[in-house]
Order: C-alpha cells, then sequence, then structure tokens
C-alpha cells in the first residue's frame, strides 16, 4: 500500500536534516556557509578616510579622527558607520566637496554708495515690501531735496511708483506733510537725547533778517566735535521774533537751548549788530548762574563774525571804483537783458575768436563776492564787448546813463580789482566752511590780509591806493588792536602743530609791525590764557574723579603722633608732587615739542587735505 505524501505546510525546511542522514556532518556544513559569506562581505569605503582601531571592543565608543580635516567623531561598533558617512558630507577639505562649492552659486551682494562715495558690500537679504519704510524714506527725500509737498501728486512721479514697486500706495501733500513732520520729531528726540546724555560743550551762530512782509526772522545753529572727532552741524530753531533788539534775540535764544536741553556753551558767532551785543549781555547774565556754562567765566563767550567783517571791508574799497563798476555792470545787464542781445553777444564772441565758456554773470549789489565774480568773468570779454559798440546801435545808447561802454581804464581796473578781490574772495571761502572746523585759519586769514593792504597801500596807483586806505579804516576798526582779538581764536592757531606759539609771534613783529615790548607781552597773555584754561578742565576731570572715590573712603581713628616726625620725609613728597606735576603739563609738552614741518600751505589753508585728517592733535 502506497504512502500518502505530507501536506506542504508541513514539510520539513530544505537545509533540514533528512530522516536517515548525519545532524552533525548537517551542522559543520552550516558553519561552513556562514563563514564563506561573512568572507564575501566587502569592508565600507568609509574607512578610507578614518583610521579603524585594532582589536576593537564593539561596548566601547572610540574617538575616529578624520583623514582630511582632523576633525573627530564619536564612533560604537554597534550603530554602524553613519557618524563618519555625516561627516563626509559636510568637511571642508574633501576633495569631492571642493569641486561641489565651486559649482555652486556664488552668494550675490549689493554695493551700495553713501553720501560719501563709500562702497558698502552687503550680502542681498530676504526682502518684505513696506509701506511705512517707503513713506519715511519719501519724507527724507521731500526734506533733503527741498521738493514741494504737492510732489507726491505729480502723474509722472505716481507713474513711476507704479512701475517700480506696484504695492505702494500713493499718498497726498497733505499726508507727507504730517510724515514729514514726524520725521523731524523722530529726529529732534534723538538729537536731543545725544545732547541730554553727551553733556557735549556746543558752539553757536545766530543771525537775524526781516522778510518783504516785514516779518523778523532768526536761525540758530549749533556745532560740536563728537568723540570719533567729526565735526556736526545742526539747526536748533528758524523762528520768528518779535524784533531786532538785543533783548528780544537773547531771550528767544535762551528758550531754544532751554528746551533742547543745552547747558554747557563755548562761543556765540554774531555779526557786527549792536543789538548783538545787548543779546550776549542778557545770555551771560541767564546762563552764568548755571555751573560749569561757560569757559573762563565766559570772558570770550562773543566770537565776531570773521566773513561778515571782510564783507564790511571790501564794501568800502568797492566804492572808490564805483564809476567803472557799474560801467561793467551796465554792459553785463544789456547783454543778458533778451535773447536778441544774447544772440548778438554770442557772435562777438564768435567774431573776436574767444574761447570762454564761461558764460556773462549779474551780480547782487549787496554780495560783493557775486560782484567780484561778474568782474572776473566780464574781462574776459573786455573786445567782445568793443566789437558790440560798432556791431550794435542801442548798446552805447542804453549806457548814456551810467557814462557810456566801459573805457580801457575801467577794464585796467577791473583786472587790478578782481586781483585784490581774490584774496578776500579765497579768504571768504575758507573761513566759511561747514564741513571742516576754521577756528584755526582765522588769525592767518587776518595776518596775511594786513599785510596785502599794507603792500597796495605803498603801491603807486592812487586809485588803489585809495581804496587800500577805506579798507584799512575799517581793518582797524574792528581786528586792531590786536589785543583786544578773541583768545580763543588765538589759541586755536597755537594749537595747530604747523604754527604753535612761535607763529603768532612772529606775525604780531612782521605783519603787525609790533615792538618787541609789545609782543612779548601779548605773547605772554596767550600763554597764561592757554594754561589757565588747561587747569580749568584739569580740574573738572580731577573733580569728577575725587568725588566718585570719596565716598568710598572710610573714616577710621588717626594717631596724635605719626610714627615718624621727620620733615625731610615731608619735604621729599611735597617735591616728589611739584615735579610730579610740572611734568604733567602737556601743553609745556606740547609747545616745547618740535612743530609739524612741510605742512604749511601758501597764505595759511586749512589742515584738510588727502593725507591729513584733522586729527593732529590726538597724541596730546
Amino acid at each position: 500500500m502506497a504512502e500518502t505524501p505530507l501536506p506542504q505546510s508541513d514539510a520539513a525546511p530544505p537545509d533540514a536534516p533528512q530522516p536517515g542522514t548525519n545532524s552533525v556532518a548537517v551542522s559543520h556544513c552550516h558553519s561552513q556557509v556562514s563563514s564563506l559569506k561573512r568572507k564575501n562581505n566587502k569592508e565600507s569605503d568609509i574607512w578610507q578616510h578614518f583610521s579603524r582601531p585594532d582589536n576593537y571592543d564593539p561596548k566601547i565608543q572610540y574617538t575616529l579622527h578624520c583623514g582630511h580635516c582632523d576633525a573627530s567623531v564619536k564612533w560604537l561598533s554597534a550603530n554602524g558607520t553613519s557618524a563618519m558617512r555625516n561627516h563626509m558630507k559636510i568637511c571642508p577639505k574633501f576633495p569631492e566637496n571642493i569641486n561641489a562649492n565651486s559649482h555652486r552659486q556664488k552668494k550675490i551682494t549689493s554695493v551700495m554708495k553713501s553720501s560719501s562715495g563709500a562702497e558698502n558690500v552687503n550680502p542681498i537679504a530676504l526682502w518684505k515690501f513696506s509701506q511705512d519704510v517707503c513713506r519715511e524714506e519719501l519724507a527724507r527725500m521731500i526734506i533733503l531735496d527741498e521738493l514741494a509737498f504737492k510732489f507726491v501728486e505729480n502723474e509722472g512721479f505716481r507713474r513711476f511708483c507704479s512701475m517700480m514697486q506696484p504695492l505702494f500706495k500713493p499718498i497726498s501733500r497733505v499726508t507727507i506733510a504730517k510724515d514729514c513732520m514726524a520725521l523731524y520729531a523722530a529726529e529732534r528726540k534723538k538729537l536731543k537725547s545725544m545732547f541730554l546724555k553727551s553733556k557735549q560743550r556746543i558752539c553757536l551762530t545766530t543771525d537775524a533778517w526781516t522778510s518783504n512782509q516785514n516779518l523778523s526772522y532768526m536761525c540758530l545753529t549749533s556745532h560740536w566735535i563728537d568723540k570719533d572727532w567729526n565735526l556736526h552741524k545742526k539747526i536748533l530753531n528758524f523762528c520768528v521774533i518779535s524784533s531786532h533788539k538785543g533783548e528780544a534775540i537773547g531771550r528767544r535764544i535762551e528758550e531754544c537751548l532751554v528746551d533742547w536741553g543745552i547747558q554747557k556753551l563755548c562761543t556765540l558767532t554774531v555779526d557786527n549788530a549792536t543789538s548783538n551785543d545787548t543779546a550776549i549781555t542778557y545770555l551771560k547774565r541767564k546762563f552764568f548762574k548755571r555751573n560749569d556754562s561757560f569757559i573762563l567765566g565766559g570772558r570770550y563767550f562773543q566770537l565776531r563774525c570773521c566773513a561778515h567783517v571782510l564783507n564790511l571791508i571790501v564794501k568800502d574799497g568797492l566804492d572808490e571804483l564805483d564809476g567803472a563798476i557799474n560801467r561793467i555792470r551796465a554792459a553785463v545787464k544789456y547783454a543778458r537783458s533778451s535773447p536778441q542781445r544774447a544772440q548778438i553777444f554770442k557772435s562777438c564772441v564768435e567774431k573776436e575768436g574767444i574761447d570762454c565758456r564761461r558764460m556773462l554773470c549779474l551780480d547782487v549789489t549787496t554780495r560783493w563776492n557775486s560782484t567780484f565774480l561778474m568782474l572776473e568773468t566780464a574781462a574776459k570779454f573786455e573786445k567782445v564787448f568793443d566789437r558790440m559798440i560798432d556791431d550794435d546801435d542801442k548798446f552805447k545808447k542804453e549806457l548814456e546813463d551810467v557814462g557810456g561802454p566801459p573805457t580801457f581804464e575801467d577794464w585796467e581796473d577791473c583786472r587790478l580789482l578782481t586781483t585784490i578781490l581774490q584774496k578776500f574772495y579765497d579768504a571768504t571761502t575758507k573761513l566759511s566752511g561747514t564741513s571742516y572746523v576754521t577756528s584755526h585759519l582765522y588769525f592767518s586769514v587776518v595776518s596775511s590780509i594786513e599785510n596785502k593792504l599794507n603792500t597796495l597801500m605803498c603801491g603807486f596807483d592812487p586809485c588803489l591806493k585809495a581804496m587800500a586806505v577805506k579798507m584799512k579804516l575799517k581793518f582797524h576798526k574792528y581786528w586792531e588792536p590786536v589785543e583786544k582779538m578773541n583768545m580763543m581764536l588765538l589759541i586755536a592757531i597755537v594749537l595747530d602743530p604747523r604754527y604753535k606759539l612761535t607763529y603768532v609771534s612772529w606775525c604780531y613783529e612782521k605783519h603787525f609791525k609790533l615792538e618787541s615790548s609789545t609782543v612779548v607781552e601779548l605773547t605772554e597773555k596767550i600763554m597764561d590764557t592757554l594754561n589757565t584754561l588747561y587747569v580749568e578742565y584739569q580740574q573738572l576731570e580731577s573733580c569728577n574723579a575725587s568725588s566718585s572715590s570719596q565716598n568710598d573712603e572710610l573714616e577710621v581713628d588717626q594717631p596724635i603722633f605719626a610714627e615718624n616726625d621727620d620733615l625731610s620725609e615731608e619735604y621729599e613728597k611735597h617735591m616728589a608732587e611739584v615735579e610730579n606735576n610740572v611734568d604733567k603739563n602737556e601743553v609745556k609738552q606740547y609747545l616745547d615739542f618740535p612743530r609739524e614741518k612741510g605742512a604749511v600751505e601758501k597764505d595759511g589753508a586749512s589742515l584738510e587735505s588727502s593725507d591729513n585728517d584733522g586729527r593732529s592733535l590726538l597724541p596730546w
């Protein structure tokens, strides 16, 4: 009878020992197959970059080092090689990573130029449109470019905004006016906070005038140098005042300073109006009661505007050549009065073959510097005006009211006058700078003008000599005697390392023609003022330091008699303090140190140059 086969589910596994076979032989075969499988497994390629420890224990964690960057990686046999593989993906010295990084897209940067021309390179970050930020920058543009509020309602501007940024919502002129006021309030708050925290000593300039509507205005401007030696200029107030009386001006300035929280003042520069003297007296009386408001008790608080004095001097001199100037002015006015006359003037220029790109400019009679520019340009077209006498019949007829067209003598006087006025024009330009310090230029400018006037007074031309005499009288009214010069401006030139005190003494003797005894007396006065100023600042610094140290001192009982009452030791301590104080006098050290040579420019130019950042005094 045949046997029935077992179901497949109950069948024995293929490698199970069959009935009737040797179980020991089967187990031996299994072990051989397993060992063959292990020998055929390849070692992980990660070990090409790491060194495997010999005879490692699977239960111990080892620290392995990368063969490329020497970075450390924790490795446990039971965890496999994943930690090492993750490191190789970011290894900076792995050749495959280096090649891959070279083909990646480089970081995009943006180059932005500041107002000073410097380039700022910044990586482009994720940007998000903000209506508020755009409105703030638009308000800045309106203020900086002095645009009208209705500019934001112009069709061209709105079309530009819609193309540049469609998300920007146009605003009205009323809204931009409010934004400008909000921006002013924010900037004012920051500036006021700076004044309160820094306790900075401020220099002020002010001026007042009357508008066509018969309203009196006053502007107050502040100037100071911060801790990084950067010069700042900010308009503190532009307001209507009740009158030009000195007390009204002084009261308005006081209100402004109190409102800004300004307590420490250095100088106040004003013009030569007598009402300003009253305003200065008022401010001294109000601020003198406050501690440390002025330098040296406010003796040198008032400064007269040097540019304004130069203006008065030149205007007196121009009166001597009033006829020649009027004839040249009338000729220039005629050539500019209509397009037809301008075309005639242009044709005469072409006929004379004059190659000058500068065009005629008409002056403002109250501003002598514009008169200088008009004369300087007109002198280049002397031949053109002479030709217009023949080519244009109306030219000579219309100038009959001023004595006819300019004559040869008028042009000669014009050329001589422009040579003289060039000196004053350059001086005014230097002293009117706002982006650099000008106090150290004052004495050099005054000395050079004194020398120029003395030379003209000794000349042979009677007209120029008479003009120089009138200018010297005005010069003497404001800048002589030299004993009345503001000491702060003299100290400024002494602190210029190119000049120092010897330059002042030399100018007193060379240009001002003072006697030796007077020069010595004035030099000692400058030195005494400089030392007094130094001691005042030294005491302020020591008081601040001692006030903090006194709080830390403890009162202890002192013996009635010291252990050693020898007077010699007390004397030695006294002399040590005296010698130490002498050594610490930085004023004497500075003046004894050799001055900087080779840096003095012609006619006492300023320190501002490409190789001088204006910080020559920082080592002191």
